[in-house]
């Protein structure tokens, strides 16, 4: 039967053994720290260095870039994003698609009031027969520029009605986009300058005429593929 005091405990010395074992467990730890302190001080770890930001955002202020007597300038200046106006007629011709299979005139189409929620419902101009008067331009949009400024003489819209083709005096053929009024690409379409274009029936060709009789035919990929003389004067409309 065991006893059990209930007295203060006695702490008896250590044995020879664990004196060894502490012994050299402090040696081991003696000889870490003397490797440890041949290593150059900046190759040791310094504990995580602290996250320093060298353009912090502030709300209510502009952001300061680099300047031109930064160490840190490159050289290169940010270039100032702005937005092109576009002029998206896709929705009131898609609107026109729909209503013409069950609209027969003005008297089954719906009336607009003077509301921003009935913009969406506003049909082409020449939805408006009866109206001439959404046909007159209010708003000034956009100009836009080829590279090569040079008198325009005729211009033609694709069969898509997305791009628009100009002709220039200079000869050239100019595709622009007809929702961010940008030219797109730039051909060398005759020797003098373009005075009539026109698209077939079908829409699958074009035919060109310049100011020295020639007439071209070409595809809808502004593929040249045949050329005559048609008269010895100028060409100004084609049938």
């Amino acid at each position: 039967m065991a006893m059990v005091s209930d007295g203060p405990m006695v702490s008896y010395p250590d044995s020879i053994d664990e004196k060894l074992q502490k012994e050299q467990l402090h040696e081991s730890l003696q000889i870490q720290k003397d490797e440890t302190s041949s290593i150059p001080q900046q190759y040791q770890f310094q504990g995580p260095m602290p996250l320093q930001l060298k353009y912090a955002f502030r709300p209510g202020q502009k952001p300061s870039f680099p300047a031109v007597g930064d160490p840190d300038f490159d050289g290169r200046r940010l270039r100032r994003t702005t937005m092109r106006k576009t002029v998206d007629y896709n929705a009131a011709i898609i609107r026109e698609l729909e209503n013409r299979l069950w609209q027969r005139d003005f008297r089954d189409r719906e009336h607009l009031q003077p509301d921003v929620l009935y913009v969406p419902h506003i049909l082409p101009p020449p939805s408006y027969p009866e109206n001439p008067f959404n046909a007159v331009t209010t708003r000034f949009v956009k100009t836009a520029t080829n590279k090569v400024r040079c008198p325009v003489f005729c211009l033609a819209w694709t069969p898509e009605g997305r791009r628009l083709i100009t002709g220039t005096s200079s000869g050239e053929f100019t595709l622009w986009n007809g929702l961010t009024f940008n030219f797109e690409t730039i051909l060398q379409a005759h020797d003098c300058p373009v005075r009539t274009m026109v698209w077939s029936n079908n829409e699958l060709w074009m035919l060109t005429g310049d100011h020295s009789g020639f007439i071209k035919y070409w595809q809808s990929n502004m593929n040249n593929v045949k050329m005559y003389q048609g008269h010895r004067e100028a060409v100004r409309g084609v049938r």
